[in-house]
């Protein structure tokens, strides 16, 4: 089984620091071989999306960007250890110089100068401009001068101490690490923004987001993955494969939805669709940099943590040598004192350590049943909901379990198992208010505990148990997951427990959250394709109306023509000539309503709105996104600069775009693999009109071809209709502008669209 590691200090790193996982694995795992594959970002989008790999471990940010794109799936997040202690978050430092007296607050940065690592730095960079943006500030037009330095970090912190730059933004533990080596005075540095967090004791100005994750590929089987998962959990901080990898482990998967909300926020990784192509090319042009920023980041706290674990031994080792007379004598003291009792405390432990391996027994068990229940891909939503709970009533042993709407201030029971009576089911309503209102989580063992319960909406209920937690859709509370009994708790809940009620509402929330997303997509892509059918048709009526014109114009010609003959040689045969009239009066009334239909067909209203040319051309390249990525294709975008907005029909836009994708894809079917690529220049014209070129790296079309492109029905495909770039024409013009089929300056085929401005 192959593991794809995130090689950010080399490949030889990657080895030595995670062979011993691998092995791990394989020790753990009957029948199976682990080995490390060291990758680079590229390299690891391109091993994924061929399906070559069975695991992935890399970082957080690449995590999301994988996950959306191929539909990886996260078994367990890291826990790194450092100075002792084991952390799952981390997050970055905002700060300035301590005498600066303009500089006390996020929002006070604008028209100041600022240092960081890398704009594409996760920790270097993106925490910190989040929290920028919302406080009012936006870092790359509200600043006097933003830079990046690259690693090392240290860097930074000195050159605003220097009062080269205002302001600075490190990953969190940097400033301690150098204040622990008398590199600075953290006495002369002021934090902006400052966040407290008693999980998290290093000084921070941003949100906290978690740690590496181990995921599995979509082909991967979901029974090896429970087993991995399984083998991590179980990992022991003391072991080789997580004193190399300097962990304490793996813990069960975070939620990496905040990774989410600052990548949608700040429009880039799998929401860079969203952003204008600015960014897009300041991307291009950096990403070396940031790629090494990060290797140098990883690269400090490692060095850091070893340092600190060095340090910390040679302590511990001197007060062991002092104190060992000491504690011999008192060991001795102490055994005398305890002999009477040990046997107790030996049976007490005893039983102490049986219940710890019953309640992991059960937790095993209930994780593999609901990693089996949830990826099922054989089950709908609402039968993995009904298992999920029945599921979690088994586990913590309670008789009612239910999932709760929560919408304006109304909270309502929604699913239920196994309903109850009554009493249960009012009991049930009083917790979910309850869940509502602290929009958390909730456990009580025994509502008889009346102080517990004193400040709680829940207080007066007689007896029972209950446990709840919320879950969030689209980053609002939505609604929460709770179980019930009218019997007080049949065992202690644990954090384990705690665990498993979270991870299932994060799962719930997550279901509907990506249901919803995904009933947008299909509603757009319907709307999109109804647009198409109706240009088609209104194409093929054209052309039908234009070429049925002919032919009743000459039988209307040769019936005027036969009249005049018959009156010219004196005939006198009525019948002959009525039937003559009545043949050109039928033609004329035909050729009446075929014009009528194309005057009607010409009429067709349009849904015009103001908008930005680059939000058609970004939600047609996204809904494109699989089909290039299939054929490995490549799309770069370049706009030019405060471009005016157009007023157009935004669906018609897109379809305009779509097609000349398309035929653009169809094109490059004849290159190679390294090749294929598609340019998009948005530009404006001297009379003020937006231009679209859109360009490939494919063969071209003969000279011949090139002046019936826009005929209907004529097509170079075999199996084309030939109406897709006539639509295209009729959609251009009817917006009054033009489009053409051109050669650019490097002698790439494309075509080029222009469409007036608001």
């Amino acid at each position: 089984m192959s593991i794809g590691v995130l090689a950010f200090r080399g490949e030889q790193d990657a080895l030595e620091r995670w062979s011993p996982t691998a092995e791990y694995l394989t020790e753990s795992v009957a029948d199976y071989r682990f080995r490390i594959v060291p990758l680079t970002l590229e390299g690891m989008v391109s091993e994924v999306s061929r399906d070559r790999l069975d695991f992935i471990l890399t970082n957080t940010g690449n995590y999301v960007v994988l996950e959306n794109a191929f539909g990886i799936s996260r078994l367990a997040t890291l826990k790194v250890r450092h100075l002792d202690k084991d952390f799952t978050q981390f997050g970055a430092v905002i700060f300035t110089r301590a005498d600066h007296p303009e500089l006390n607050e996020i929002e006070d940065i604008a028209g100041h100068s600022m240092l960081a690592v890398s704009q594409n730095a996760f920790g270097g960079f993106q925490m910190a401009w989040r929290e920028m943006i919302d406080a009012g500030v936006d870092p790359f037009a509200d600043l006097r001068a933003l830079d990046f330095s690259g690693f090392p970090q240290d860097d930074i912190v000195h050159a605003v101490l220097a009062g080269d730059y205002d302001v600075g933004t490190v990953r969190s533990g940097t400033l301690e690490r150098m204040a622990a080596d008398k590199l600075i005075d953290i006495g002369k540095i002021k934090l902006l923004g400052a966040r407290q967090s008693e999980a998290f004791p290093f000084l921070h100005s941003t949100r906290l987001y978690p740690e590496w994750p181990f995921a599995k590929a979509r082909k991967t089987p979901e029974i090896l993955a429970q087993r991995v998962a399984i083998a991590l959990l179980q990992l022991q901080p003391e072991s080789e494969a997580a004193r190399k990898a300097y962990a304490a482990g793996w813990t069960i998967p975070l939620d990496y939805g905040p990774v989410h909300e600052l990548f949608r926020q700040l429009e880039i990784g799998p929401y860079e669709y969203l952003k204008r192509p600015s960014l897009e090319s300041v991307w291009r042009e950096y990403r070396p940099w940031i790629i090494f920023s990060l290797v140098m980041i990883l690269a400090l706290i490692a060095l850091a943590a070893m340092i600190g674990r060095a340090n910390r031994r040679i302590s511990q080792s001197e007060s062991r040598y002092r104190d060992e007379a000491n504690q011999r004598k008192q060991a001795q003291e102490s055994l005398a004192a305890h002999k009477e009792t040990l046997e107790t405390r030996v049976r007490e432990r005893t039983a102490e350590l049986a219940e710890v391996n019953a309640s992991l027994r059960r937790s095993e068990a209930t994780l593999r049943a609901i990693h089996d229940i949830t990826t099922d891909p054989d089950r709908s939503f609402e039968t993995r909901l009904d298992d999920l709970l029945r599921e979690g009533c088994r586990f913590f042993q309670m008789q009612f379990a239910a999932t709760v709407v929560i919408r304006d201030g109304d909270v309502r029971l929604d699913k239920r198992v196994n309903s109850g009576a009554e009493e249960l089911q009012a009991m049930a309503q009083r917790v979910a208010n309850e869940v509502a209102r602290i929009s958390g989580t909730l456990t009580i063992q025994d509502f008889s505990d009346a102080d517990a319960l004193a400040d709680s909406g829940c207080a007066g209920i007689a007896s029972g148990s209950a446990l709840g937690a919320t879950y969030q859709v689209e980053d609002e509370t939505s609604g929460c997951i709770l179980f019930c009994d009218l019997q007080p708790g049949r065992r202690i809940f644990t954090d384990v427990d705690i665990d498993i009620l979270q991870l299932m509402a994060q799962w719930l929330g997550g279901e509907i959250e990506r249901a919803e997303i995904n009933r947008r997509a299909q509603e757009h892509r319907a709307q999109l394709a109804h647009v198409s059918r109706l240009n088609t048709m209104g194409e093929m009526a054209t052309g039908i109306a234009h070429e049925l014109n002919q032919p009743l114009t000459a039988i209307l010609n040769y019936s005027n023509g036969c009249l005049r003959l018959l009156h010219k040689q004196g005939d006198s045969n009525a019948e002959l000539r009525d039937a003559i009239t009545k043949v050109g009066a039928d033609a004329k009334r035909a050729g009446d309503i075929i014009k009528r239909l194309r005057e009607f067909i010409k009429r067709g209203e349009l849904k015009r709105e103001s908008f930005e040319i680059t939000e058609s051309i970004e939600a047609a390249v996204e809904m494109l996104r699989r089909r290039l990525l299939q054929n490995e294709i490549s799309v770069a975008t370049h706009c030019a600069a405060n471009l005016p907005p157009i007023l157009a029909d935004r669906v018609q836009i897109e379809q305009v775009v779509v097609n000349l994708l398309l035929n653009a894809i169809d094109a490059l079917q004849v290159c190679g693999p390294d090749s294929k690529r598609i340019e998009i220049e948005i530009d404006s014209s001297a009379d003020g009109h937006i231009l679209v070129t859109i360009s490939d790296s494919g063969p071209g079309l003969p000279a011949d071809t090139v002046e019936r492109l826009f005929d209907p029905f004529f097509t170079t495909k075999p199996d084309g209709m030939g109406m897709g770039l006539s639509i295209s024409r009729s959609i251009v013009e009817s917006h009054g502008g033009t489009i053409e089929y051109q050669l650019d300056e490097r002698g790439r085929p494309g075509f080029r669209f222009s469409l007036p401005p608001t």
